[in-house]
């Protein structure tokens, strides 16, 4: 019985269609632009969620929260304009309909169906506790070279690149730009758009609109 239900997963996975590529679970979780892609497509989620479901992917966030790096990463993509942009196309409607449309959708469910039921998967995680590649962070946390590596950090003029952006005049000019750009909404951003009415906006005359009618002649 145990052998016709993993003929069955394997059968489904073999069925089901392509989804989108590997994505980097850490970059997804640490680049806002990256965190909105995933949120956008549907398909990318079925790989977000298949990665967070691996113990590797416990072991690199362990490892990446105890890197400098990280933080300051984290902070310049936090006040990047690029990561605003990112944030207003998800309230295009195009979103909420891609994933009405997947909430709707068998092969949605089934891929991911498919990647919690992996055989692998679940050895993955049987052999975690006996693969020392696991205990990677535990031995990084008593490297003295970690601590150095802190230190310093507040001493590196390139770690306050946000602070220094932050004092910039050009970013925020960058952000007025994406949010005066219709294409930054969407579909939001036709209504905003004067070239998607044609020759609506054609025939209004301001000049005519606003004229005074000429006063009728006094009888005589």
């Amino acid at each position: 019985m145990q052998v016709k239900k993993i003929a069955l997963v394997l059968a489904l996975s073999a069925s089901v269609p392509a989804f989108a590529a590997e994505v980097n679970a850490i970059e997804a979780l640490t680049n806002p632009v990256a965190s909105a892609a995933v949120a956008k497509d549907p398909k990318a989620m079925v790989e977000f969620v298949n990665a967070i479901t691996e113990p590797a992917f416990y072991v690199s966030a362990a490892n990446a929260s105890m890197e400098p790096a990280t933080y300051v990463k984290m902070m310049n993509g936090s006040i990047d304009p690029a990561s605003f942009k990112a944030a207003i196309e998800l309230t295009d409607p195009a979103v909420a309909t891609k994933w009405m449309a997947a909430s709707m959708d068998p092969n949605f469910y089934t891929a991911l169906m498919v990647k919690m039921a992996d055989p692998g998967k679940m050895m993955r995680w049987a052999m975690a506790p006996m693969d020392l590649k696991n205990y990677q962070p535990m031995f990084n946390a008593m490297n003295p070279a970690l601590y150095t590596k802190w230190m310093t950090a507040s001493m590196d003029m390139n770690n306050y690149q946000a602070v220094l952006k932050l004092a910039d005049v050009n970013t925020y000019n960058q952000y007025a730009t994406v949010a005066a750009d219709p294409k930054t909404y969407g579909t939001w951003g036709s209504f905003m758009d004067p070239k998607t009415y044609g020759d609506a906006t054609a025939a209004f005359n301001p000049v005519n609109f606003f004229q005074i009618p000429a006063q009728p002649a006094a009888a005589k």
